[in-house]
């Protein structure tokens, strides 16, 4: 992937050249070539093509998205410990389908203005920066693909999504419970079995249908129905039962209930102070996760063994992702390009980009997502808001949310991202 993210960053400077080469061509005057370019959305590399060039981009990203999903929802289960080939030859031909779909959709298949690129390639120039430190293909191809996501109505793409990943995990399940991938691998928590159901460990399950179930409540946005709610909580008391994967569990019951406010609330106007509510709750998650650590007070021989009390209590509730990131603290330097360390030394998404990807990535991720938040709510858009408020719960508790596959509401980070207005931002339609 260190070649591919190189050639785009190259790519997209490529096509930059050409296209002012283009409008000096035409006799414009440089001044006057610079203003259209930088106001007006046009395809690189010239205008050839038209039409063809953005609905075979569209198609792209989905088949993109459905490959990258089978990557990992197939490839990273434990059908690799049955068969080499799964890691050997199927991931990789599936990862480089999925990051050359993303790649054509992005310099062939979308229209763009200088600002608009110069604002995205930055960001994903810091991107690929960090990335060569942290070495965390997951979080390239989560920039990869937002990137890929710009003016493309997400509809089909989400479906896509749901399809082939709903696909891959029933083959997984299936071989499973047939004794072929991990017929009898489980995982103990404090005395009580946890089934892996052929992903190795629970939270990894947990994570994937977490994802599937974001999926499918952004794909309800238009209109959501009783049924939806009620199929979600079911999945959530699912995960508690079954693999006790209690964070994806728990944000599920919690998306069950706000869709349900969703529901009630349909047609009505969007409170004034709302939108500004939602943003500053990226601030307030950020604030606990960085400053509850510091608070804490070592009272015994192991890493959970802390005070105060009330915070110890808060802790266990956690499963210890306060003592974790306070172990972290202790542990680690915070770089500024970030580094590699094992996973998981932190189940906290803000604590995890601080240390992994760096403070500049961390700052850009938080004012993205508090973006996000605010011009879906300003839209009136309460189901997006209800998926990106249930994410920042379960980022406070995971960092699975670098990963697309649990993490389907980065794709509406994209009109941020590209610093457009939230009137053009792509919708669920």
């Amino acid at each position: 992937m260190f070649g591919f993210a190189n050639a785009l960053l190259l790519a997209l400077f490529a096509a930059a050249v050409v296209d002012l080469a283009g409008m000096l061509c035409q006799k414009r005057s440089l001044p006057a070539a610079l203003k259209t370019l930088w106001k007006e959305e046009h395809l690189l590399f010239g205008g050839w093509g038209g039409g063809w060039r953005t609905g075979a981009g569209a198609a792209a990203f989905a088949a993109g998205l459905a490959a990258y999903e089978v990557s990992v929802v197939f490839c990273n289960s434990m059908a690799r410990e049955n068969w080499a080939w799964v890691q050997g030859v199927l991931s990789p031909i599936l990862e480089w389908t999925a990051f050359l779909c993303f790649g054509f959709k992005i310099l062939l298949g979308t229209r763009y203005t200088w600002r608009q690129l110069g604002v995205a390639g930055a960001l994903y120039f810091i991107a690929r920066w960090t990335y060569f430190n942290s070495q965390n293909i997951w979080w390239i191809g989560i920039v990869v693909a937002v990137m890929a996501a710009k003016d493309v109505p997400l509809r089909r793409p989400l479906k896509a999504y749901l399809y082939s990943g709903g696909a891959a995990m029933a083959v997984v399940l299936a071989l499973h419970f047939a004794g072929i991938v991990a017929p009898d691998l489980t995982n103990e928590r404090m005395g009580v079995l946890r089934g892996t159901y052929g992903y190795g460990h629970p939270n990894t399950f947990g994570g994937l249908v977490f994802g599937l179930v974001l999926a499918w409540a952004l794909l309800r946005a238009g209109r959501v129905r009783w049924a939806d709610c009620l199929g979600i909580g079911a999945v959530g008391v699912f995960l508690l039962a079954g693999p006790s994967s209690r964070t994806a569990a728990l944000c599920c019951l919690a998306l069950a209930a706000g869709l349900a406010v969703c529901r009630l609330r349909e047609g009505r106007r969007v409170p004034r102070l709302w939108p500004g509510l939602c943003a500053a709750s990226v601030g307030l998650a950020a604030a606990l996760s960085y400053l509850l650590p510091l608070l804490v007070i070592k009272v015994g021989p192991w890493n959970n063994d802390i005070g105060p009390a009330w915070l110890a209590r808060l802790d266990s509730l956690l499963t210890c992702r306060i003592s974790l990131a306070w172990m972290a603290y202790r542990l680690l330097d915070v770089r500024i390009a970030g580094q590699v360390f094992d996973w998981p030394v932190v189940d906290n998404s803000f604590v995890f980009a601080l240390f992994q990807f760096g403070p500049v990535v961390a700052a850009i991720l938080a004012l993205l997502f508090a973006a996000a938040l605010y011009g879906c709510a300003r839209q009136g858009r309460r189901v997006e808001v209800c998926c990106l408020l249930v994410m920042l719960a379960y980022g406070y508790m995971e960092c699975q949310t670098f990963h697309l596959t649990t993490n389907p509401t980065a794709l509406l980070l994209c009109g941020a991202m590209f610093a457009m207005p939230s009137r053009d931002w792509a919708k669920i339609e």
